[in-house]
């Protein structure tokens, strides 16, 4: 029954079950038909043996007994569940009487008789009156009257039980169809689901189970189209950052690149008209190396900024704690008003490439905010291993953790605070690697941001 359905395998669990109860009762009634019928047939016979006994003893011993005794054997024609055979003194029965007596009735099939093991028993009693023997009488058990009863009980039983069983079964199956027809609708809803459709939602019908099941359905759905709500919003935030910052160094390009390269071409043009003189002036030629120069050095301190927002600088040759070392002394020179510390309490120089450029993208983020919205005049970033992650936070089988932590003493974060593009740029590139960010207001004032990120085994 693997390839059936609940449906199917309930409707046949409860044939099976009413088949199985019909069948116990026939074979209950067939285990009991066989000692009620010899029962029956042994106080018939001794009931007749009785009462011809009784009949004979009683006739007188000086007349003819032949009218008592034809009278006698009149009455044991009626007698019920006996047949009787009247015999003279020295005539044998017939060799076939018992089975003519045994196939006299046909309402029993030869099965069923033989299934039960009822058969005829014979008594043959002597009629002797005054010293002469007048005949013999032949008492038989007939079991076939009461076969035939408990035959027509047993069909009767089993035609009235079939038609309760297929009616009761009928009934169970239409009531399954009803119950089961939910099961449709969750199908739907999930098929919805796989296919990516939103605002999924299903009816709350059916038994409380179905209930609860599309409860949890239609919560899931709402979730999914939250989530892809915020992954619209994301992407699109996103969009606009990139956006951002493509518009930014094209400004920079242009309002400095520019500059510089036309510069560069003006003076290589007015270098070319000066060499071509037969004398040129050497002060002059100096003047003009000494501005190509500059505008060269100016378009090497550009694109080497444009680099380092693009890639950190010495991430791969220094490690994640020099290339640190560095943004924060060139944020020292830049925002001297803030007093901004640095402590990493373990070596990092084992980090995988994919972690150390997180935190440093996370470091760079977090003191970013500091800079832009906290009015802080004091930050601290703290790097260590986390190899005792809480059981609450984190899974009991979870890595070790990176643990980054950025507070500073400013304004504090406020009740109705919504994380901006770079606080969720930073979260999604946390959560990209197992990580958990989280954003704090401490009692002490000021923000906290926490990102843990898991470290790669390095078997992997």
């Amino acid at each position: 029954m693997r390839g059936f359905s609940l449906k199917a395998r309930l409707g046949w669990l409860i044939g099976v079950v009413l088949g199985a109860t019909l069948l116990s009762n026939l074979a209950i009634q067939l285990f009991h038909a066989g000692p009620r019928v010899r029962a029956e047939a042994g106080s018939n016979l001794r009931l007749m043996r009785e009462v011809v006994l009784a009949t004979i003893a009683n006739l007188p011993e000086n007349e003819d007994p032949t009218p008592a005794l034809q009278r006698l054997y009149a009455s044991l024609d009626n007698l019920r569940h006996a047949d009787v055979e009247i015999l003279a003194a020295n005539e044998t029965p017939p060799a076939d009487w018992l089975e003519k007596i045994r196939h006299s009735d046909r309402d029993v099939p030869e099965w069923f008789a033989k299934l039960v093991g009822a058969s005829p028993k014979v008594m043959t009693i002597p009629v002797i009156v005054g010293g002469r023997a007048y005949s013999n009488i032949l008492l038989i058990s007939n079991p076939f009257d009461e076969l035939g009863e408990i035959w027509s009980d047993m069909v009767w039983l089993a035609a009235i039980s079939l038609t309760v069983m297929l009616v009761f079964l009928t009934i169970v199956l239409l009531c399954l169809r009803q119950s089961l027809a939910p099961f449709d609708a969750l199908k739907s809803g999930l098929a919805q689901l796989e296919a990516g459709k939103s605002g999924v939602r299903l009816p709350l019908s059916g038994a409380s189970e179905f209930r609860s099941i599309a409860a949890a359905l239609n919560s899931l759905g709402a979730t999914l189209d939250r989530i892809k709500q915020e992954n619209r919003e994301l992407v699109d935030k996103l969009i606009q950052v990139q956006e951002g910052e493509r518009k930014e160094i094209a400004r920079d390009l242009h309002d400095e690149a520019g500059p510089c390269l036309f510069s560069i071409r003006a003076t290589s043009a007015a270098l070319q008209e000066l060499v071509s003189h037969p004398s040129p002036d050497i002060g002059r030629l100096r003047q003009m190396s000494a501005t190509i120069d500059k505008a060269s050095e100016s378009l090497q301190s550009l694109f080497r900024g444009l680099l380092g927002r693009l890639r950190p600088k010495g991430l791969e040759e220094l490690g994640l704690e020099l290339a640190l070392k560095a943004l924060f002394a060139s944020w020292a020179l830049t925002h001297p008003e803030v007093d901004l510390r640095l402590v990493v309490r373990h070596d990092l120089s084992s980090l995988d490439e994919e972690t150390a450029l997180a935190a440093y993208r996370v470091v760079q983020e977090g003191v970013t905010n500091i800079f832009r919205h906290s009015g802080a005049n004091r930050g601290e970033v703290t790097l260590e291993f986390d190899l005792d992650a809480d059981p609450q936070e984190h899974d009991a089988e979870a890595p070790p953790q990176l643990k980054i932590t950025i507070k500073d003493n400013g304004v504090g974060i406020s009740e109705r605070f919504a994380p901006g593009l770079g606080l969720l740029g930073m979260n999604e590139r946390v959560r990209a690697l197992g990580g958990v960010q989280r954003i704090e207001r401490p009692g002490s004032g000021g923000a906290r941001i926490v990102v843990s990120l898991p470290l790669q085994d390095d078997g992997e």
